[in-house]
């Protein structure tokens, strides 16, 4: 009896084991950034590799291999150098907050503009009742209209204002929204496209880009080729 129980709390032991195991997430370890040596073809080796603030792209004598981190999509394509035609520094939004944006600051200043141009109350206000019983009632009716029509000119304006601060919160938002991301256009297929970011621009890493994705220049080809004879 000592023995069935003990071979059953190991085997609840085991169990706990394993489901444990099964709830640890498991991640690769490293980037394959740094690990670009096992992509590469045979023959192929790598040219030049830039780091931008989110992504690595590394030219090699016949690919371009991009990786960046975040994203829903794929973190990691590669084009062949002759179908990047083209390095261009693009700027997305989202126009549906620019939509609405327009349509509340529209809206917002026709209200503001027909409350501060026309005094309805001042119509009612100046109508003259003719002697009579229904003298009395008349002028309690008018001056509920009157009334009516006051609190109208004030619920226009503090609609229009509203109108004109929802326009500005969508206009922060759609500022947020804007942002800027580099494309490599491939010829044949989907464009890659990776954040940048102003320490990029501003240390000209597009234009390294391009240069490097470009085939080499005959007088490059023949500098290297002097600098092969001098060396051998």
């Amino acid at each position: 009896m000592y023995r069935v129980r003990v071979a059953f709390a190991v085997r609840e032991g085991r169990r706990e084991v394993l489901a444990a195991r099964r709830r640890i997430p498991l991640s690769m370890s490293g980037s394959w950034s740094e690990h670009v040596d096992e992509l590469l073809f045979d023959g192929e080796r790598e040219r030049q590799r830039i780091a931008l603030e989110a992504a690595t792209v590394v030219v090699t004598n016949h690919r371009v291999l991009v990786f960046w981190a975040g994203g829903d999509g794929p973190s990691y394509r590669h084009a062949d150098r002759p179908n990047v035609t083209r390095v261009s520094v693009d700027v997305e939004s989202e126009p549906r907050r620019l939509f609405w944006m327009t349509v509340a600051l529209f809206l917002g200043t026709g209200l503001l503009l027909v409350a501060t141009t026309t005094d309805f109350a001042a119509a009612v206000g100046g109508v003259e009742l003719g002697g009579g019983g229904l003298s009395g009632v008349a002028a309690t009716l008018l001056g509920v209209v009157e009334t009516l029509l006051v609190v109208f000119d004030i619920t226009l304006i503090v609609v229009g204002v509203s109108l004109l601060l929802v326009a500005a919160v969508f206009s922060a938002r759609y500022a947020r929204s804007r942002s800027r991301q580099l494309v490599f256009r491939i010829s044949g297929d989907d464009d890659i496209a990776v954040p940048v970011t102003d320490a990029d621009l501003e240390a000209g890493r597009p234009e390294t880009l391009e240069a490097a994705i470009g085939p080499e220049s005959t007088s490059d080809t023949a500098g290297t080729a002097t600098a092969a004879e001098e060396s051998g």
